[in-house]
């Protein structure tokens, strides 16, 4: 298996399991889950052979936006915190469709593309959407979610000028991105420390993500690190199928199930004490 087409699975992984996090933010509308298969279908029928259907998958993604936006612009910091996941699945969109129609954006090939894409997917929409869901919700903790949420879209800013414009900004959007998730999953685990299963999922999370990280810290330092497994790069082998496989979907599982879990001791004390 080439690199190219084990991007293109990742990819496709990635595009099934991060507009879930939709979930998190509102009540998903009628028909959503047809537009999610379409879309779904979409991108799965544009990755291996109808590159045409690529550009359904931009507009289901523009779509879901508008649904969590309600129609309007963010009023305040945790409704722009709740943007922003949303606005990484429109940038991961125009990746994938550079890379499927290979339109060569910013001069980069589907390589670049489909790994950009992952990033936008995993990193942006899975990883941050559970910790910008967990910033839309009134509590203690709320501030250090909606910081921690911006500082993460400020940083992968950061990372795309470095890798375009000025090497010197990458590590600076690298080093705030290690700061900024794990302390947000960290916290998370404090809070959910009484719930089991979305405990174990985002310990699982934070593992496999402080994992990733390391190899993404050699990498970029360019230390001695994994170097490739047959013809697929180590980053791609390893770090790609980590995050999108474990990492993103771990987090995002884990959040779902703790504030499920809150709402309905929630609901249930509410109405005791009606």
């Amino acid at each position: 298996m080439t690199e190219l087409q084990v991007l293109r699975v990742l990819v496709l992984v990635s595009a099934v399991v991060a507009p879930w996090s939709t979930r998190l933010f509102v009540a998903l509308p009628r028909g959503w889950r047809v537009a999610y298969g379409v879309g779904v279908v979409s991108v799965a029928g544009a990755l291996f052979g109808l590159p045409w259907l690529a550009v359904l998958w931009p507009i289901f993604c523009l779509g879901n936006l508008a649904v969590v936006l309600a129609g309007r612009l963010p009023r305040s910091l945790p409704e722009l915190a709740a943007a922003v996941p949303f606005a990484f699945s429109l940038v991961a969109a125009t990746w994938i469709v550079g890379g499927i129609h290979d339109l060569r954006i910013l001069g980069y090939g589907p390589h670049f593309s489909f790994y950009a894409a992952l990033h936008g997917n995993v990193l942006g929409w899975m990883l941050v959407g559970a910790i910008a869901a967990l910033a839309r919700r009134e509590g203690p903790r709320q501030r250090l979610y909606v910081a921690a949420t911006l500082v993460c879209f400020v940083s992968f800013l950061l990372v795309a000028i470095g890798i375009d414009v000025s090497a010197s900004f990458k590590p600076i959007g690298v080093a705030g991105l290690t700061f900024a998730i794990p302390t947000a999953q960290i916290v998370f685990l404090i809070d959910a420390r009484s719930n089991r299963a979305a405990f174990t999922a985002g310990l699982l999370a934070v593992g496999a993500l402080a994992f990733t990280l390391g190899l993404a810290w050699l990498h970029q330092l360019g230390l001695p690190s994994l170097g490739s497994i047959g013809s697929v790069r180590a980053m791609v082998a390893v770090h790609g199928v980590v995050n999108t496989l474990v990492v993103g979907p771990a987090m995002l599982w884990a959040v779902h199930r703790y504030v499920r879990t809150v709402d309905a001791r929630r609901a249930s004390a509410a109405l005791v004490g009606a």
